[in-house]
C-alpha cells in the first residue's frame, strides 16, 4: 500500500467558506478605500472631507438655532445683528466694545439712536399689523344708514316680483 494519500492537504468546508468570507470582506474594504481617496480628493465641502460626517461640529447648540426675524422691520434686525458681530469681534481681537462702534458708525450715541428709532418704527409697525388689520370695518351712521335703505330697497323689489 502507497501512503500517498496521506500527505495530501485536506480542508473542511468550514475552512473554505471562513476564507472566503475573509477575501469579500478584504476587497470591500479596498473598494471602500479607494471610493473614499477618490471622494475626498474632489470633495469641495470641507465638513465631508478626511472622513468627517459633512456637518459642521456642533460647538453651541443655542448658536444653531436661528431666529426668524419680521420683515420690514426698519432695519432692527439687521442693526441687532452688527451689535452682535461687534461684540463678537471685540471678543476675538480683545479690543474694547465701543471702539469697534466708533470705528463703523462713528460713536457709540449714534449707533444707539439708530437702534432707538428702528425698534420704535418696528414696534409702531408691529401694533399697526395686531391692532386690527384683519378686522371689520367700523361703518358711521350714515353708511349704516345707506346700508339698511339698500336692503330694504332689495327685499321690496323681491316682493314685487312675487
Amino acid at each position: 500500500m502507497n501512503l500517498d494519500f496521506m500527505s495530501l492537504k485536506t480542508t473542511s468546508v468550514a475552512a473554505v467558506k471562513g476564507e472566503r468570507h475573509k477575501e469579500k470582506i478584504l476587497e470591500r474594504q479596498k473598494a471602500q478605500e479607494m471610493e473614499q481617496a477618490m471622494l475626498s480628493q474632489r470633495e469641495l465641502n470641507p465638513y465631508w472631507k478626511d472622513g468627517g460626517t459633512g456637518l459642521p461640529p456642533e460647538k453651541d447648540e443655542a448658536a444653531s438655532v436661528k431666529k426668524v426675524t419680521v420683515v420690514e422691520d426698519a432695519g432692527l434686525s439687521w442693526l441687532q445683528k452688527s451689535y452682535q458681530r461687534m461684540k463678537e469681534q471685540a471678543e476675538r481681537e480683545k479690543r474694547n466694545f465701543e471702539e469697534i462702534v466708533a470705528e463703523r458708525y462713528g460713536s457709540m450715541e449714534i449707533f444707539q439712536s439708530r437702534l432707538e428709532e428702528a425698534e420704535r418704527v418696528a414696534s409702531r409697525k408691529e401694533n399697526y399689523y395686531r391692532s386690527g388689520r384683519w378686522k371689520k370695518t367700523d361703518y358711521s351712521e350714515s353708511e349704516k344708514e345707506k346700508k339698511e335703505q339698500h336692503m330694504t330697497k332689495e327685499t321690496r323689489d323681491e316682493d314685487d316680483r312675487n
